[in-house]
């Protein structure tokens, strides 16, 4: 399964869940049956471009933000990445990574 399949289904779902919608109103929305909204989810199948501008429309989002999802990568990389952010960071924007990490985890 290509990772970038992967990532889009996962992201997808991400977004229609956040909307509260099930797959089957997704796929009423879009025209696209409920058993390709799942495979496209799942990562088996990747949309075609009519699809993708379906499926964003009725996400209400900007199809490329369909492939904003490097924030489902692995934990270790995301912490790693994290690390690394804060290692070449001034201090004024540790303080202020600080204060909105605390604002959130606290």
């Amino acid at each position: 399964m290509s990772q970038i399949k992967e990532l889009l289904g996962k992201r997808i779902k991400e977004l229609r869940v956040s909307r509260k919608l099930t797959q089957e109103q997704l796929s009423e929305m879009t025209g696209i049956g409920s058993p390709s909204i799942s495979k496209i989810e799942s990562g088996i199948f990747h949309p075609t471009d009519e699809n993708l501008e379906k499926i964003s429309q009725a996400l209400k989002v900007e199809p490329y933000k369909l492939y904003m999802c490097s924030h489902n990568k692995d934990i270790s990389e995301l912490k790693f990445e994290i690390d690394n952010m804060l290692k070449n960071a001034s201090e004024s924007e540790i303080r202020l990574a600080y204060k909105i990490l605390s604002s959130f985890l606290d």
